[in-house]
């Protein structure tokens, strides 16, 4: 992961590459070495939570894995730092990363999978550990680039509660069925380093086979309406409903 090795014209050309096709790959992400190590840690994590769907949230779930280096590695934050400035034109004050590992199979990973949504941070990356080889692979879908960023919450809410209601999901969903040809598929591949505009495009993942296994590690950064008052107390209102804490975009993507 030579993040550091990165020239002001491979971050240009990166976002260049989302701008005009939606994702941009950074091949061999992980070494060998590390995606071994990544798909035995899926592994024991799938069969502890009954080899059904699992997600673990933040550093503290990974300790001393790959995925905890990553999470707090300076050149890796920088690189994002870099493409998200190059992308918005301001310098994000954001020194951390909010990362998932999400492992989807059995009947849990089925209902974890099409549902459309926007993310509330501007730069998605994904890191494939396992992807089934053929049937039902899970395949990254999305509508690329679809909204501005929102200067007000109030309005990035809306955007959301647009989406996210069974009509429109009902409705995204036989779109894929009648028309796939309107939505980006991506089909990615175990190592690989995937970067996306999570908060301008509209994006899920394809079903998995309930006998077929999907991990992912997922970083997001620069949260736009991280500092929003409004946004606050709403989530402290979710984690009261809840009674646990909410992880707005870890879920779904």
């Amino acid at each position: 992961m030579p993040c550091s090795t990165f020239s002001d014209a491979q971050v240009a050309s990166l976002i260049k590459a989302i701008d005009s096709d939606g994702y941009a790959v950074l091949p061999g992400w992980a070494s060998p070495v590390q995606l071994k190590e990544l798909q035995a840690l899926v592994t024991d994590t799938v069969a502890a939570a009954g080899n059904d769907y699992v997600a673990l949230s933040g550093r503290q779930s990974v300790p001393g894995s790959p995925l905890d280096d990553w999470g707090s590695s300076h050149d890796f934050i920088d690189l994002c730092r870099r493409i998200t400035q190059g992308a918005t034109g301001e310098r994000s004050s954001d020194t951390t990363l909010t990362q998932t590992l999400r492992c989807l199979t059995g009947n849990g990973g089925r209902k974890e999978s099409l549902i459309f949504h926007y993310d509330s941070f501007v730069l998605t990356t994904i890191m494939p550990v396992c992807m089934p080889e053929s049937g039902e692979r899970g395949d990254l879908l999305m509508l690329p680039n679809r909204r501005p960023i929102r200067r007000s919450y109030l309005r990035n809410l809306m955007d959301k509660v647009l989406v996210d209601n069974q009509w429109v999901q009902k409705y995204l969903r036989n779109r894929v069925s009648g028309d796939n040809q309107t939505f980006t598929r991506i089909a990615m591949q175990p190592g690989h380093l995937y970067l996306f505009w999570g908060y301008r495009s509209l994006h899920t993942n394809m079903p998995v086979a309930e006998d077929a296994l999907r991990a992912t590690a997922v970083f997001h950064y620069h949260n736009v309406h991280g500092s929003s008052s409004l946004a606050s107390r709403l989530r402290k209102s979710l984690e009261t409903m809840k009674g646990q804490d909410m992880h707005e975009d870890v879920p779904q993507t």
